[in-house]
């Protein structure tokens, strides 16, 4: 594997890459508030800036300082249509959502959140702003569950001494004992049920997506609002529809989606110090 100690790492590439995520968060990005977020050197941001500009990623107002254009999109759909797998996926999706209408998406899993790679969104989820590129903490929803209660014991340990377990609501399970305890249900049932977690008005039911070695790296869910059904009644409603659409994909889903644990923000800044 490429580190940053070889000669294999290229620096100003992955710097440039920390600038592009530092101008997808929300908030007003001026070179000195992209400094401290991405723990760059000022010089080196504003460079990074000039040059996304140049190449039309990016762009600069006066009043809202730098933010990204729609050319950065070309990158990201580079990945979604690279293979026919997400055809297979969105049809999949689309025929779920015609069964249970509501809201339904599929996610993979990056660093140490859940992101939607597909959504088909129900009116009656407005608490939450989704959409595809949307992350969601894997440890606290119902599709990062379905994920994580499928990996190997180092996998989980490494998981639970890097990520935030932080109690996002008074129900979240943040605590290192009961969410393996969560994780052990989910590996058990198959399935993973999660009631305002993350969002005190979400509740989501998700099942894992196999590939050709049988490997869990992504999940389907179903969202809908909290309280609206039991865990008992959206297991009965949802969970065949949902078991139906992985079935279709099981070992289509791409290996390269296996998951890994990044490091965290701070160390990736420090590894591109000089």
């Amino acid at each position: 594997m490429t580190t940053t100690d070889n000669d294999g790492f290229v620096r100003s590439f992955a710097r440039g890459l920390a600038v592009i995520q530092a101008l997808g968060r929300s908030g007003t990005h001026t070179v000195a508030s992209i400094t401290a977020s991405t723990g760059l050197p000022r010089t080196v941001v504003r460079r990074i800036l000039l040059t996304l500009c140049e190449l039309g990623y990016a762009a600069e107002s006066e009043t809202r300082g730098f933010r990204l254009t729609p050319k950065i999109l070309t990158l990201g759909m580079t990945y979604l249509t690279s293979l026919p797998f997400w055809g297979h996926a969105q049809r999949a999706l689309e025929t779920l959502w015609t069964q249970v209408t509501e809201s339904c998406g599929m996610c993979v899993f990056d660093g140490h959140d859940a992101v939607y790679v597909l959504r088909i969104p129900s009116l009656k989820i407005r608490s939450l702003g989704l959409g595809v590129g949307s992350h969601v903490p894997a440890f606290a929803t119902a599709p990062g569950r379905a994920v994580l209660g499928f990996q190997t014991t180092e996998f989980l340990a490494r998981f639970l001494d890097e990520a935030s377990l932080r109690a996002y609501t008074e129900r979240t399970v943040h605590d290192k004992a009961a969410l393996l305890e969560a994780l052990s249900a989910v590996h058990r049932d198959g399935y993973a049920w999660v009631d305002g977690e993350f969002d005190q008005h979400i509740a989501g039911l998700a099942v894992p997506v196999r590939d050709e070695h049988h490997n869990v790296v992504a999940s389907i869910s179903v969202n809908l609002p909290s309280g609206e059904v039991t865990r008992e009644e959206a297991v009965k409603r949802f969970l065949p529809p949902l078991r139906a659409a992985a079935e279709q994909l099981t070992g289509l889903a791409p290996a390269f989606l296996n998951p890994v644990v990044v490091p965290t923000q701070r160390e990736a800044a420090v590894n591109m110090q000089p």
